[in-house]
């Protein structure tokens, strides 16, 4: 795989699988922009891509559900390298409350990052896809059939993730552009610390899980989404790649 002259816009790029693509693409020559909002966080990945390829990433430090941050993530890009060649929308969030809590501004939440930013990222960065012929990769979460208490709003977010990346393939394939999802399990990054949950909560559940099924590492998920994002399968589109240590089967 070669990104040599590729320009990759990464969010979510501060920590987990976010940072760890960032730095795979750029061991494969791509130029970055790194989205995040950890600015010492941000700048050890920055440094981590400098040292694999030479080139100095944008770092953009922002809330993408801020007013007029996909903008910006979008116009500094252009401005900076003159070309998009691929969008990986990874920024997330996982909050768990029940319809029996108010839970109004948890569902808007997770909406805005999950849903809209994504949404509203592609929106943006399709005229300059379509120039490159670029494509779109979109990590979500496993499909697992097994509902959870606690993860309604979450799962409404995702649902809608992997149903607009179908529908958006059928609308960019006229156009040459591909969209695709990786669908990782429980994977070891900061999400579960992020939750609202003691570290002997989160220690629990890490056990609990791993006794029925493989935690994964975020680099085995960034080889799946360079991997979607590069030329090896050139008609590789709307199409959703799970990759859970088996959690699908329990």
């Amino acid at each position: 795989m070669d990104f040599t002259n590729k320009v990759v816009i990464v969010t979510g790029a501060s920590s987990g699988i976010g940072a760890s693509s960032a730095i795979l693409f750029a061991k494969y020559g791509a130029q970055l922009t790194l989205v995040g909002r950890d600015e010492n966080r941000l700048g050890i990945v920055a440094k981590q891509c400098l040292q694999a390829n030479g080139l100095q990433p944008l770092c953009i430090l922002i809330d993408l559900t801020g007013k007029g941050a996909c903008e910006t993530v979008i116009t500094k890009t252009i401005d900076t390298y003159k070309q998009i060649d691929v969008l990986v929308n990874c920024a997330g969030k996982m909050l768990i409350a029940s319809l029996f809590d108010d839970t109004t501004d948890v569902f808007d939440e997770l909406i805005d990052i999950n849903l809209r930013v994504p949404y509203k990222l592609t929106h943006l960065a399709v005229p300059h896809l379509v120039k490159t012929k670029g494509n779109i990769v979109n990590v979500n979460t496993t499909r697992n059939s097994r509902v959870r208490h606690g993860f309604l709003a979450f799962a409404i977010t995702k649902a809608g993730l992997e149903r607009f990346t179908k529908s958006a393939a059928v609308e960019l394939s006229t156009e040459g552009v591909r969209i695709n999802s990786v669908q990782p399990g429980l994977t070891r990054t900061n999400i579960l610390k992020n939750l609202a949950m003691t570290e002997e909560e989160v220690k629990k559940t890490y056990d609990a899980l791993s006794s029925k099924m493989n935690i994964l590492e975020a680099d085995e998920v960034a080889n799946m989404v360079v991997f979607m994002a590069s030329e090896a399968c050139p008609n590789l589109n709307g199409a959703h790649f799970g990759i859970d240590g088996g959690q699908t089967l329990i």
